[in-house]
């Protein structure tokens, strides 16, 4: 045979593809979708300073979630990354661009998950169309300054040494996922410096200032699912958040608690987070015996008991 057929005919993703369109406000969006038209939109927010491509940082478990069928957008917030700052785009204003998002995609209705920094956001989202929302994800989520505990950054320190804001300690679930610390100083780098290395760090103070500022919103009217996830040993953001939101949200299904986890909650479960997404609490991930399984509660407590770990099988092998 002189020539043999490969399977590839099309370039393999290098993380998530980067998009732009003319929102409702005539403003521009930098967004990504990552997924097919017809699986679970879920509408992903980071952390406080992270670009659209942070999404990126999550794919290691791409192939559980292709499998789930959950698709993610995610729209690049205001001064960070590729998206210039304007100071008129508050939390309400950017809450409508994704709205205006979602409407070009043909999404009506569509989950949400918060991490870190993210939660402010998601608040605003949530409440602004709050008959949309299919389901509320929040894991280790910052609330408001109401919940008694507010950390505090230096900007200058930050944008000085970007990468030390994504040192996680040695002790951290991430270290055990191949490549994450090499893209967590990508992921730094473009936060601070994708627009110039002198462009002033406008976007990451705003963000810091209006979650400093700003109570969460009524948040009444949001009564879709919501789930928290939260570690014990969470110093960050500590568990105050969790009760604050838990006060605020009229239909918290499930809290999902992890003994003596911190603040890489969402790495280490971000498993059963998709799980919860496609399957709204009726289904968890556990593995045995180097096999991921996909087990309805009672089941999953039945395979812990017998030795079961949660999450996927990776989680026991690294």
């Amino acid at each position: 045979m002189d020539a043999t057929r490969l399977m590839q005919n099309d370039f393999d993703p290098l993380g998530p593809r980067l998009r732009s369109i003319r929102v409702a406000s005539g403003r521009t969006a930098n967004y990504i979708d990552e997924g097919q038209p017809d699986w679970t939109p879920l509408v992903f927010l980071g952390g406080a300073g992270t670009t659209v491509r942070a999404f990126g940082l999550l794919e290691f478990a791409r192939t559980l979630r292709e499998e789930l069928r959950v698709r993610v957008i995610s729209v690049e917030r205001n001064g960070l990354g590729g998206t210039a700052f304007d100071p008129a785009v508050g939390f309400g204003e950017y809450a409508d661009d994704v709205w205006s998002v979602l409407d070009s995609l043909g999404i009506r209705e569509a989950s949400i998950i918060a991490i870190s920094g993210g939660g402010p956001y998601a608040a605003r989202l949530a409440a602004a169309q709050p008959g949309r929302v299919r389901s509320l994800h929040l894991a280790c989520a910052f609330s408001d300054t109401l919940a008694g505990t507010s950390p505090s950054f230096d900007i200058g320190e930050i944008v000085a040494n970007p990468v030390a804001w994504w040192t996680f300690p040695p002790n951290s679930s991430v270290h055990r996922i191949p490549g994450f610390a090499d893209s967590a100083i990508e992921e730094a780098l473009r936060g601070s410096f994708a627009r110039g290395r002198d462009t002033p760090p406008d976007g990451l103070r705003q963000a810091f200032e209006l979650s400093r500022n700003t109570p969460l919103p009524e948040l009444s009217a949001v009564v879709a699912p919501s789930f928290l996830y939260w570690g014990t040993a969470d110093s960050l953001v500590p568990a105050e958040h969790r009760l604050r939101w838990g006060s605020q949200l009229p239909n918290v299904v499930l809290e999902r608690i992890y003994s003596g986890e911190g603040h890489d909650v969402q790495y280490r479960h971000w498993d059963q987070i998709l799980a919860d997404v496609a399957f709204l609490g009726g289904r968890e991930i556990v593995s045995t015996g180097g096999e991921t399984l996909l087990a309805t509660p009672q089941r999953a407590v039945e395979l812990r008991s017998a030795g079961a770990i949660d999450g996927m099988a990776a989680w026991a092998a690294g």
